[in-house]
């Protein structure tokens, strides 16, 4: 772990290389570590910097036309496509350079979840953070409204709760918890969250799994897969 390379469709600035490319045939590196220092000056040298704190990228993910980074002192940097807020940045603009998300300056993260347009992380104390479009209730807060910023999760279903892993598909998103719940809300036109209907979620409902432990949580466009381990 470390760098990141990215290339392809460009336009909205998710290659995070500062212009509106909109083919890279080849892979580029993304300047998202200072790469001119090393080791422990590497860490100091971004952090003086007050832009991305750590030394090396721990996890990444992309959206539908945007993509988050996760630094290994738990900053998150996004980039790209920004019409519905999906890359937390408190307004509606593309990203064309990785930009840190100043709200959670405070926050370190560890896990990071991008839709088609949303975005979810989950912090080292296991909270949930959504940002984006939300026209199907895919970030989870109750509300159809899209939110530029992090928003916090608050349901009482998480109450007590802490998050491990998340997946966002095109419009839901699900989480699994520390003690091996599953979680899941949003679209649900083709029964994507695992309710037993088609009704959309604006708030996490549990999915009631039977036998078995999650393990991980993996969503596709319109579907969801989970990796469970069956008890002996």
């Amino acid at each position: 772990m470390g760098q990141v390379w990215g290339w392809g469709y460009g336009g909205e600035g998710q290659l995070g290389l500062g212009s509106r490319m909109k083919m890279v045939s080849s892979p580029h590196l993304i300047p998202c570590i200072d790469q001119s220092a090393s080791g422990k000056d590497k860490f100091s040298a971004v952090s003086q910097g007050s832009k991305f704190p750590g030394s090396y990228v721990k996890e990444i993910a992309c959206g539908g036309r945007h993509s988050a980074v996760i630094t290994d002192a738990g900053a998150l940097l996004t980039f790209g496509w920004g019409l519905y807020g999906q890359c937390g940045q408190g307004n509606t603009k593309d990203q064309l350079k990785v930009t840190r998300v100043e709200s959670l300056v405070d926050t370190r993260v560890k896990s990071i979840a991008a839709g088609l347009w949303h975005t979810l992380c989950i912090s080292v104390d296991g909270r949930v953070y959504a940002f984006g479009g939300n026209q199907f209730g895919q970030l989870g807060t109750g509300a159809e409204e899209a939110e530029t910023l992090p928003r916090l999760l608050n349901s009482s279903s998480l109450e007590n709760k802490h998050a491990k892993a998340v997946s966002c598909g095109a419009r839901h998103s699900t989480i699994l918890t520390e003690d091996g719940q599953l979680f899941s809300w949003g679209w649900n036109k083709y029964g994507q969250l695992g309710l037993g209907d088609s009704v959309d979620r604006n708030i996490p409902c549990q999915v009631s799994i039977d036998g078995c432990l999650p393990k991980h949580i993996a969503c596709g466009w319109w579907h969801t897969l989970l990796l469970a381990e069956i008890p002996i």
